[in-house]
């Protein structure tokens, strides 16, 4: 019959025996679980680049789409300015000395502070054998106010007396306020020419909202 103390020597190297065991899985369940998480890491890095890439595929692809519709805008004036300029050349060529001087393009613009307009005329003499035109124009503009009809002066909108020297056509640009509560119906052009008889050059206000 084995001793107390051979028992507590059985007892003891069964101890240790099954603390070797849990030591062994427990190292086991360590190495694994920091083998997943390391994959897990690595997987969630993987995803981490794809979706950045992604990201910088769609940033690519929209700054494209972005510079190829600013092009097209760009084309798009360009090509509508061509197309005015044409017909602005043909006018200056055509056969007809009829007509000795016209408005033959016009933009009015209202800009960002109300009652401004910002105004692009192209004053023509469309014959083939054109003489020099010089002398002066003054701007004005014929409008509604408090229902009546009223003409503004170059002094009132703002604008200064316009020097005329050309052949075939001058481009005249600037800007011009209209009073306050006034509606614009016409603009016209008075034209003080030098060794020819003056006369006044009209056309309807393009702006429908120009309050």
């Amino acid at each position: 019959m084995p001793s107390p103390f051979d028992r507590r020597l059985m007892v003891l190297s069964i101890l240790s025996v099954l603390l070797l065991v849990i030591s062994g899985y427990l190292g086991l369940r360590y190495y694994e679980q920091t083998r997943l998480l390391e994959q897990h890491r690595l997987q969630a890095e993987r995803h981490q680049q794809a979706l950045l890439k992604l990201r910088i595929d769609l940033q690519t692809l929209l700054s494209a789409e972005s510079s190829q519709l600013t092009q097209l805008e760009v084309q798009a004036r360009q090509l509508a300015e061509q197309a005015r300029q044409l017909a602005l050349y043909r006018q200056v060529l055509a056969p007809d000395g009829g007509v000795e001087l016209l408005l033959a393009q016009e933009d009015i613009i209202p800009q960002a502070e109300p009652g401004l307009f910002a105004y692009r005329l192209v004053l023509l003499q469309p014959t083939q054998i054109s003489h020099r035109i010089t002398g002066q124009a003054r701007l004005k503009v014929r409008a509604l106010q408090a229902g009546q009809s009223v003409l503004f002066t170059d002094d009132m909108l703002g604008v200064a007396p316009i020097t005329l020297d050309f052949r075939h056509f001058q481009v005249i640009t600037g800007q011009l306020r209209l009073p306050a509560d006034s509606q614009a119906q016409r603009l016209e052009l008075q034209l003080i020419l030098d060794n020819k008889a003056s006369r006044t050059l009209s056309l309807n206000w393009p702006v429908l909202d120009n309050t």
